[in-house]
């Protein structure tokens, strides 16, 4: 115990060998994977970071509006393992790993990034025409100005035509 006392009574007057946090901001290289960031007016709602992301730290959530759907991406950073896939495999490259490595929070809520968009419903095709306008068509083709020939068309179903 004495050698620990001696110690302990020694480093009381040496300068501190730690510096107070922070003194300085720290420089993170590059390609640090740091904090997350995500751009959502350039995502497309695609679905490709969820289905890479091992902990399963991102979650989609779609909510219809009127003109197609609200979508919200987000990211729980108290789960992810910054590995850096959902930036690797986005295709519009929405999602980036910033260079913060200062990630000390009271709130856990502080550890999540999210983001909304409106995607847009696509345009619904216009119905195909029904069977008795086809028919009429038809019947307008075969019959020309100025043509005296008769034509006998079996009538359809639901609408009996003749063309004379």
């Amino acid at each position: 115990m004495i050698p620990y006392l001696k110690e302990a009574i020694g480093n009381l007057f040496k300068p501190s060998v730690t510096s107070k946090f922070p003194e300085k901001p720290v420089e993170t290289p590059k390609n640090y994977r740091g904090r997350i960031s995500f751009n959502a007016d350039q995502c497309i709602g695609c679905g490709m970071c969820i289905r890479v992301c091992s902990p399963g730290a991102i979650t989609k959530t779609q909510k219809p509006v009127e003109g197609g759907q609200e979508i919200t991406m987000e990211f729980d950073l108290s789960s992810c393992t910054f590995c850096g896939m959902c930036s690797d495999f986005c295709p519009k490259k929405t999602i980036t790993l910033t260079g913060d490595s200062q990630m000390v929070e009271l709130d856990k809520n502080n550890f999540k990034v999210s983001g909304s968009f409106i995607k847009k419903a696509p345009p619904k095709p216009a119905p195909p025409p029904s069977r008795t306008i086809k028919r009429i068509m038809t019947i307008l083709l075969l019959k020309l100005p100025g043509d005296r020939r008769t034509c006998k068309i079996p009538p359809p179903r639901l609408l009996p035509l003749d063309c004379v």
